[in-house]
């Protein structure tokens, strides 16, 4: 039988002499070893992160009860989808009429980077064995930010490593949220109007890309058919026909897009 990169290390190798069971449970111990003196390293790394989580998951949490959907719903939803600001998308249409249309579309806009993550982590990721299937699972922005870069010490499993900050992140992200849902469903007091953390997210996320792009003719292009989709099919039908326009667009002027960034980028190394 082939053991995966992850499961080979001087001591299973020490032990392919010796009978089936008693190796197979000290392969076992040797893993739980590797796993558990991973854990202070990835953990130390995921801290910085915890604040950011707090807010966006305290945020999340009381946005999905204010809405109408029970506590319960924001820490299934975050565990189950685990895509950060798609919830929120997710969690107003849930509310409303379900389109499932648009519901796909807007998620698949919102998250079509994480295709990118993915095809740079593969070399990273290759040899994680069983872990492999969650750390695909798992790998959102945080987490794609932590571990491209990250060295991981020699003597540290580096696979159970990119595990526990996975694993770290997404306890940070649904135990908040779930704190969050709990809690304002709880409150006597009136919640109408803390809707406006969705709108004020994606405002800050807009605002965030356009200060750090050099040609901001991508985001006027998303912002002139959204609002001509807006005034010619109205508020309640303008969604999927804006972001259908958008990447047709995009698409037609890649072109030029990608030739102005160039262009932008030689000046300012000049």
């Amino acid at each position: 039988m082939t053991r995966s990169i992850m499961d080979e290390n001087p001591d299973d190798a020490a032990l392919d002499g010796a009978p089936a069971p008693a190796a197979d449970a000290a392969r076992t111990a040797s893993r739980r070893a590797r796993a558990a003196a991973a854990f202070p390293f990835a953990f130390k790394q995921t801290l910085p992160l915890m604040a950011g989580f707090a807010f966006c998951g305290l945020s999340y949490g009381v946005y999905a009860t204010s809405i109408g959907l029970p506590a319960w719903a924001a820490p299934l939803m975050a565990v189950s989808i685990f895509a950060g600001s798609a919830e929120f998308v997710v969690a107003d249409m849930l509310a409303a009429s379900f389109a499932p249309l648009a519901v796909f579309l807007v998620v698949l806009m919102i998250n079509a980077r994480h295709l990118f993550y993915g095809i740079s982590m593969l070399e990273k990721y290759r040899g994680a064995g069983r872990l492999r299937a969650f750390l695909r699972y798992g790998l959102i922005d945080e987490t794609f930010a932590l571990c491209q870069p990250l060295e991981v010490p020699r003597g540290v499993d580096r696979f159970w490593t990119y595990a526990w900050i996975t694993g770290l992140n997404l306890v940070y992200w649904a135990g908040f949220a779930a704190v969050g849902s709990y809690v304002a469903s709880g409150l006597p007091v009136d919640l109408t109007g803390i809707d406006f953390i969705m709108k004020a997210l994606f405002i800050v996320i807009f605002l965030d890309c356009w200060m750090a792009e050099d040609d901001h003719r991508a985001s006027l292009v998303g912002l002139g058919v959204a609002l001509a989709c807006l005034v010619a099919f109205g508020s309640e039908g303008f969604l999927v026909p804006a972001l259908v326009s958008i990447v047709a667009l995009l698409l037609l002027l890649r072109t030029q897009l990608e030739g102005a960034g160039a262009n932008a980028q030689e000046e300012e190394a000049r």
